[in-house]
């Protein structure tokens, strides 16, 4: 459907620039580059976003502006749309058109944690993702895994759901070269990287105990943490497990360019997540010709294919071990670049623009011919 008017729930465009933010935004662009009459509506929560999310998609792509009406989230229901799209999980703000939702994952009405205080608040989510799908018209999510935990998890027919990898072909390799963060900047010899959040499902303690067993055996290789800091509780455990922990380096947020430099100069990326819908990290590091080792668990052995050393994800001792061999066998890490590489290349923004805009087609049709049986 050249011509399609799609809404869009907006309502975190402007707070979420990364995660499904960066899935939103390469979306967009490929909207704009594959259908050049495709026009939006987008839904925000208050008048004064209005503003700097008109500016925000400029910044994106001038036709995109140029094609956006943005309104108030209250109106969706009474949308003239062919579509509505809810790219954040959940459909949230139902309306009468055909609605299709991206269910990236299913992480939070689940138990991934030793947190079981929040199991009314997993409930709650349980129920919410219940009736989404029951609400959808289609659903699109982003791995094979995630496809068989929306199925199975939440009785949903396999044809509903269409899955649409992502990509990393978004990263800028060809920036001029950027400086490690400062905090990284005096390391000389090996490091390894670790990108992401601290919830329980990331597995980061899986990893720190790998650490500590090479720091016991002599070997203080640093690793250098990505992402938000540490809660004091979680410091406090850290520090408790594994002493003052002088091979942990956490430099907080970097920017993209300098997440490049990382990826490239460090001995491997590791990713021990237990858990996840993609893992985008693991492309991006194969992206950026660098080497990887990450859990065998949830999603990831699509995304690494034959790429990575993989471990299993509990498995502390398995880990150090890979750890050593990049350490250690001449080659490897070259080997797991040049594999890592040609994995990435597979994947692209373009394909999963396309594949998501024949979602979009079909249940717009389907829409259409439910519509008119109803007259």
């Amino acid at each position: 459907m050249l011509t399609m008017h799609l809404a869009i729930e907006a309502t975190k465009l402007l707070g979420e620039r990364r995660g499904i933010g960066r899935y939103v935004r390469n979306l967009l662009r490929q909207f704009v580059l594959q259908r050049p009459t495709m026009r939006f509506t987008m839904y925000v929560a208050r008048a004064e976003d209005i503003a700097p999310l008109h500016a925000l998609l400029a910044s994106w792509h001038e036709a995109l502006a140029a094609r956006t009406s943005i309104a108030l989230v209250d109106t969706l229901p009474e949308s003239d749309a062919d579509l509505v799209w809810y790219p954040w999980n959940l459909i949230t703000t139902a309306a009468r058109r055909p609605m299709v939702v991206s269910t990236l994952d299913l992480a939070p009405m689940l138990q991934l944690d030793d947190q079981w205080w929040r199991v009314l608040k997993r409930m709650k989510y349980r129920r919410r993702y219940q009736r989404t799908a029951a609400k959808a018209t289609a659903i699109l999510t982003i791995s094979e895994f995630s496809k068989r935990e929306i199925v199975d998890r939440l009785q949903v027919d396999p044809s509903r759901v269409s899955v649409t990898l992502l990509a990393a072909d978004d990263l800028p390799l060809d920036e001029a070269p950027a400086s490690l963060p400062e905090a990284a900047a005096a390391i000389t010899g090996p490091f390894f990287l670790t990108v992401g959040g601290q919830e329980g499902r990331k597995n980061l303690r899986t990893l720190y105990e790998a650490m500590a067993l090479l720091h016991a055996r002599g070997m203080t290789v640093p690793l250098v943490q990505c992402g938000p800091g540490m809660s004091a509780q979680t410091r406090s455990q850290t520090r408790s497990l594994h002493g003052a922990a002088p091979w942990l380096m956490h430099v907080g947020y970097v920017t993209d360019a300098q997440l490049v430099a990382l990826y490239r100069r460090a001995s491997a990326l590791v990713f021990p997540s237990r858990y996840e819908g993609f893992g985008l990290p693991v492309l991006e590091a194969m992206r950026a010709g660098g080497a990887v080792i990450c859990a065998d668990a949830s999603s990831l052995p699509e995304v690494a294919g034959d790429a990575a050393l993989l471990f299993t994800w509990s498995d502390a001792s398995a880990l150090a071990e890979q750890i050593m061999r990049v350490l250690h066998e001449p080659g490897l890490r070259e080997g797991l670049a040049t594999r890592g590489q040609m994995q990435a290349a597979r994947f692209s923004w373009a394909k999963t623009g396309a594949e998501t805009l024949a979602c979009f087609d079909g249940a717009a049709t389907q829409g259409a011919q439910h519509s008119l049986q109803r007259r």
